[in-house]
């Protein structure tokens, strides 16, 4: 499992990417952007479909569908901080380890939940300067 700082990393590389790719397609031609937003879909797609067979391979409350997720995000977070708290005391090795997974679990879910916006603010915005485009060829 990679350290939560290196999903981080990834999650600022992958939006100062989308910020260069919408930099991009401002100044490229219709057909370009145009295959800009297809990939854009399918890497937001493989990346759903992804997080999607990750969150099967872990069991337990993590086979909640995507809208589950988003939906009950703050709810667990904020299970998880008066689980900690309430167990801060706890000497049991096996609860504390039981702990840390979920807090990890729910980091990782937090970060791949960024991802997924991240892509669709990316899809948004490319298809945003394929309609400009497309309103300027008109006028």
């Amino acid at each position: 499992m990679k350290k939560l700082s290196e999903n981080l990393q990834e999650l600022a590389d992958h939006a100062a990417d989308a910020k260069k790719k919408a930099a991009a397609a401002e100044q490229e031609t219709k057909e370009k952007v145009e295959a800009s937003i297809q990939k854009s879909k399918a890497d937001a797609k493989a990346r759903q479909e992804s997080f999607k067979a990750n969150v099967e391979q872990k069991q337990a409350a993590a086979a909640m569908q995507w809208e589950e997720l988003r939906g009950n995000y703050n709810q667990k977070v904020q299970q998880i901080k008066n689980k900690i708290e309430t167990e801060k005391e706890a000497r049991e090795v096996k609860k504390a380890k039981n702990r840390a997974d979920d807090a990890a679990w729910n980091a990782e879910a937090a970060i791949e939940f960024a991802f997924m916006a991240i892509d669709d603010a990316e899809v948004a915005v490319l298809e945003a300067i394929d309609a400009e485009a497309y309103y300027e060829s008109l006028a």
